[in-house]
This record gives structure tokens, C-alpha cells and sequence, in this order.
């Protein structure tokens, strides 16, 4: 049984999280558990159900090595400048284009600080931060690659991440009204290719900490959301980040694209 699990570890974890994730949001919707529980809630189910797999397959080692990637912070300052300016950067363009394209439909640009002023939403956000990166990157990502290329493991992630989503999008608990899943899953599948990105040239996951903290507070800034920019921004935006992300892989790698790991053991994590 130990030796099955082992070898499906990171399967058993992604259909674990989306599945007891459904539940728990599912109990919140239904009144059979507290709202409050939500916003840390998620995050504890992530982090338990991940220390449980880890700790089960292999052990206190396996959970060290979760956190080893966080340790890699000496890598040069143009990766630091990239991960924190890559997503204002290139929302900011797409926006250039959407208002020079159609300036009567889109809302008058108004940077909203507010919400990413509020303790509460930073809290939150660096919170979410941290966990996803262990969850998604630093585990997900660094497990899958020992079999598929970097980008189809991102692939699978960005499903897994969005699938996770779809029950806080359906009982509408805790997120930005009116995300279309189908956009939604461009838009994951987008953070998760750059986030294996930047991880994969660096192998830091400080460094992808800081690109997803950027962009959670990006989104809340600037009008790309359904609620602020509308619903074809949201969809312009979301295809675009997953568009510019393929770009990066096609023109800087790592290749190939897709297809399987022929040399497994330089991706595996330390079992």
C-alpha cells in the first residue's frame, strides 16, 4: 500500500485537495459550517492534506524538503526585478490596448487601493501566497516534472487549480463575483506556466513567492476583475497572461513543450 502511494503521491494529493476543498466550501454554502472558517479555512485544508500525503509517503523529510525552495533567495536582482514587475507590467499593456481599441466600453481607469491597503486582504494575500506556492510549485510542480516537461506540469496544475477554484465560484463565497470558469482557467493555467517559469530557470521558490504576491495585489489594483473592468476585460485579460506565458516558454524555455522526462532523476525531489 505504502509503495502505491509513493509512486502516485502527487495524484492522490491533487484529487485529495480538490475533492475535500468541494466539501468543506460545500458545508459553507449549505450553512453546516461557518463562513469564518473560509478564508484560513482553504488554506489550513491545503497545508493539512499536503503535510498528511507528505509526511505519509515519505516522512518529517519529505516536509523538509517542501521548504527548501524557499531557502533559494541568492539568485541575481533581474529575477527579483522580473518577479515584481512582470504582472503590473503586463496588465497595465493589456489594458493600454483595451482602452485604445475600444475606449467607450471599458470603465474609467482608476486604480482601486483600497482593498489592497485593508490588513485583513494583505493578510490573506500574503497568506494564500505562501501556501500556494508550497502547494502548487515547490510540491506540484517539482513532483510532476519528474515525468511530464515543465509546461505540462504546469498544464496539470492550472486544471487541479482551477477545479480547486470552482466551488468558491459556485456558491460565490470569498471571491470576485462573476468569474467565468472557462476564463478562470486560462487565467490558472497562465500563473501556474509562469510560476514554473520563473522557478524552473531559478529554482527558488522565494522568488516565486514574490510573483504571486505581486500578482494577487495586481488584479485588486488595477480593473481586470468582471466587477471593475467587466467581463471581456476579464476574458481579454486571462487569455493574454496565458498567451504571454507560452510565449516565454516557447522563446526561453525549458523545452521540449510537452512529451514525458527522459532523464527523471535531475527533477525529482529528495524522496
Amino acid at each position: 500500500m505504502m509503495s502505491v502511494l509513493r509512486k502516485y503521491e502527487v495524484w492522490v494529493f491533487l484529487g485529495l485537495i480538490v475533492v475535500v476543498n468541494g466539501l468543506f466550501v460545500s458545508g459553507i454554502g449549505f450553512n453546516i459550517l461557518p463562513e469564518t472558517l473560509y478564508q484560513l479555512g482553504r488554506f489550513a485544508l491545503l497545508a493539512g492534506i499536503l503535510g498528511g500525503v507528505v509526511i505519509t509517503a515519505r516522512g518529517t523529510e519529505g516536509i523538509m524538503d517542501l521548504l527548501r525552495p524557499m531557502l533559494e533567495w541568492r539568485r541575481s536582482p533581474k529575477w527579483y526585478l522580473f518577479a515584481f514587475l512582470w504582472n503590473p507590467i503586463l496588465c497595465l499593456l493589456i489594458l493600454g490596448v483595451l482602452y485604445t481599441l475600444r475606449p467607450s466600453g471599458m470603465p474609467k481607469f482608476e486604480p482601486h487601493f483600497g482593498l489592497a491597503t485593508n490588513p485583513y486582504i494583505v493578510r490573506t494575500i500574503l497568506i494564500s501566497s505562501f501556501v500556494g506556492e508550497i502547494v502548487w510549485i515547490s510540491y506540484a510542480i517539482r513532483r510532476l516534472s519528474a515525468n511530464f516537461t515543465p509546461y505540462v506540469s504546469a498544464l496539470i496544475v492550472g486544471l487541479a487549480w482551477t477545479a480547486w477554484w470552482v466551488p468558491m465560484v459556485f456558491y460565490n463565497i470569498g471571491i470576485v463575483p462573476g468569474l467565468p470558469i472557462a476564463a478562470l482557467l486560462f487565467n490558472q493555467i497562465g500563473i501556474a506556466a509562469m510560476c514554473t517559469f520563473v522557478y524552473m530557470h531559478t529554482k527558488s521558490g522565494l522568488l516565486v513567492l514574490c510573483l504571486q504576491i505581486t500578482f494577487n495585489f495586481t488584479i485588486l489594483i488595477l480593473p481586470v476583475t468582471p466587477t471593475v473592468g467587466g467581463f471581456i476585460t476579464y476574458w481579454v485579460f486571462a487569455v493574454s497572461y496565458f498567451t504571454a506565458a507560452l510565449l516565454l516558454f516557447v522563446y526561453f524555455g525549458p523545452k521540449p513543450l510537452f512529451g514525458m522526462r527522459v532523464h527523471k532523476e535531475a527533477f525529482m525531489p529528495n524522496q
